[in-house]
């Protein structure tokens, strides 16, 4: 049994997405299909939540399961396939929609000027919708806007996941469903988040993060930096990423992706320089952190500190409190 003839089936919107049989989550279930796009069955394929589910069944598990198919599964061989044009959502939706009225703004006002906040914004194009969800627009190296993930945040910084909202959308498919046609006729073809700005700074160092939010994050702190995100764990791929040719790249695992990230770098040989951060050092056992957990847990303890006799004194003078009133025992 050759189980290279198979292959997970593209994404095409949510409807090529299914039902995980063991968490039972909608939308993040990838089958395993053959060249003609036809699935070997509903329980073969992959749960997108790796961490959380790790649910995967490969065909030659299957054929294992199930070997009296081996023999009636006929596979028709792949045909070439004709180069399909990407689609592009029109620039001046991404224009109307750019804007800080999102709860993941809101939140990093607590932490960042309302320059720092207008500055990235502009930079990244981030959106917002009537819901207050952020949008993180993937723009391209030329300029297009191939789609945007539409994500909702909590005010305290955090995903909103559940029945209350949808945890992840995306641009295209609201964008062809406001038409009234099928998601599956938009061809997209992903990029890296951030991508636009590799063209406006050549020379400078690129810093490549799983999430578009650590991105707008650490942006903010270094901004000597060009940050981009490549959106997820599984997508830091050599065709996703190959925008970041000739440049020099530090790349930002997430904490429990450093491992498997550490051996998906090395297939991006078309880098100038490649390298991996050693942010995660004193991260302990198991955490699931990035660097814009870092980021924040320091913004928060510089917010907190201990009441000096400085401040003791300017609140009496506040209040009217005469000198004398109050000793100090220091």
């Amino acid at each position: 049994m050759n189980n290279y003839t198979y292959s997970l089936q593209k994404y095409s919107g949510r409807n090529s997405r299914y039902t995980c049989p063991a968490c039972g989550r909608p939308h993040c279930f990838t089958l395993y299909v053959d060249a003609n796009n036809q699935p070997i069955a509903e329980d073969v394929g992959r749960c997108e939540h790796l961490n959380s589910c790790g649910y995967e069944k490969t065909p030659k598990m299957y054929f294992d399961e199930n070997p009296e198919e081996r023999t009636e599964y006929r596979p028709v061989l792949p045909q070439q396939k004709k180069e399909v044009k990407t689609d592009y959502i029109p620039f001046h939706l991404i224009q109307q929609s750019e804007g800080t009225n999102n709860n993941l703004m809101k939140y990093l006002s607590e932490f960042f000027s309302e320059s720092d906040i207008k500055q990235v914004t502009t930079s990244y194009h981030l959106g917002c919708t009537k819901k207050n969800e952020i949008i993180f627009p993937q723009i391209d190296h030329s300029g297009m806007c191939r789609t945007g993930k539409v994500m909702q945040y909590g005010l305290d910084g955090h995903r909103v996941k559940g029945n209350v909202f949808d945890a992840v959308d995306w641009l295209h498919s609201r964008y062809m469903k406001k038409q009234g046609k099928s998601v599956s006729d938009f061809h997209l073809k992903q990029c890296l988040f951030g991508e636009h700005l590799l063209a406006k700074r050549p020379n400078d160092i690129v810093c490549l993060t799983e999430g578009e939010k650590s991105a707008v994050i650490a942006a903010m702190v270094f901004p000597q930096f060009v940050w981009v995100s490549c959106g997820g764990k599984q997508a830091i791929t050599p065709e996703r990423c190959k925008s970041l040719a000739g440049r020099n790249v530090i790349v930002y695992a997430d904490a429990d992706a450093v491992s498997e990230w550490s051996e998906k770098i090395k297939k991006l040989i078309f880098c100038r320089s490649i390298r991996l951060s050693d942010w995660y050092k004193d991260e302990p056992k198991g955490s699931k952190r990035d660097i814009a957990d870092l980021i924040l847990e320091e913004k928060k303890r510089m917010q907190v500190r201990p009441t000096t006799i400085g401040d003791v004194m300017q609140w009496m003078k506040e209040l009217g409190i005469p000198k004398g009133r109050i000793t100090f025992n220091v």
